[in-house]
């Protein structure tokens, strides 16, 4: 897959091919392969002998195959900067994300389940991002602060889903009220989810969203048009599958 294809998000859904991909920025051009390769076997015990070729390898974890490439210059046409302005919980993230200088091409290619797939590029983007020079992750559409990564990731450990790092959240304003969507949930084979309109405080929103997230993950529920949804006995939310408000297609809608 090319990089111009990786960068407008073209990784394909379940059923449309089997490439997850992202980018590490890094301040500099140089890769250190020897300490990553340690960081990654002391981090998740993944090791491979898979010969560094021009500043690239590929090798195979778990029935799936990772390809790293280093490439000595920023992300084209200011992408990650760009999509680093997404991520509402980084501050100085477009800032910061302008300084790198060169990136890393990552990309695990599974036929199998999307769950895997997903904590697998996890595991090896973590380690990538412990090297001195790393400083961010792109991940469309967004770009996450490297501590932030690594703090979600190291979360596998105790057998959580990382979602924060899983399935990118958006928020907005508008007249109505607190609006958010999600942006990844399309890639586990699930409808993307819209909340329109809440009169909740934003960070509540942002909570619930992360929470139904991880809920129709780990149960594999399809939420039905006219139905409710609930954490506790007493909360009934309604449920709208409609034309979507923030996103192309058919979105799930929570009333909450």
């Amino acid at each position: 897959m090319s990089e111009e294809k990786l960068i407008n998000n073209e990784t394909p859904a379940p059923g449309e091919g089997n490439v997850l991909a992202g980018f590490v920025l890094l301040e500099d051009a140089n890769m250190d392969w020897l300490r990553f390769k340690k960081i990654l076997k002391e981090d998740w015990d993944i090791a491979f002998d898979d010969e560094v070729k021009e500043n690239a390898v590929v090798f195979q974890s778990d029935e799936m195959m990772v390809a790293l490439s280093l490439l000595p210059n920023p992300v084209p046409n200011d992408e990650a900067v760009e999509a680093a302005k997404r991520n509402i919980l980084w501050k100085d993230g477009a800032d910061i994300t302008s300084k790198h200088k060169a990136h890393l091409i990552v990309a695990v290619m599974n036929k199998f389940d999307a769950v895997d797939q997903q904590v697998l590029f996890a595991k090896v983007t973590s380690s990538l991002l412990k090297l001195d020079n790393a400083i961010a992750v792109y991940k469309s559409p967004t770009v996450y602060e490297k501590q932030f990564y690594i703090d979600f990731a190291m979360s596998i450990k105790k057998g959580e889903y990382p979602m924060p790092i899983f399935v990118y959240v958006g928020m907005y304003l508008d007249k109505s009220g607190v609006c958010a969507f999600t942006s990844g949930m399309r890639y586990f084979g699930k409808q993307e989810i819209e909340i329109i309109g809440s009169q909740a405080k934003p960070e509540q929103v942002l909570s619930f969203m992360y929470s139904i997230s991880e809920y129709l993950l780990v149960e594999d529920i399809e939420l039905k048009d006219g139905e409710t949804i609930g954490f506790t006995e007493d909360q009934k939310l309604p449920i709208e599958i409609s034309k979507g408000v923030s996103l192309d297609g058919d979105t799930v809608k929570i009333g909450f």
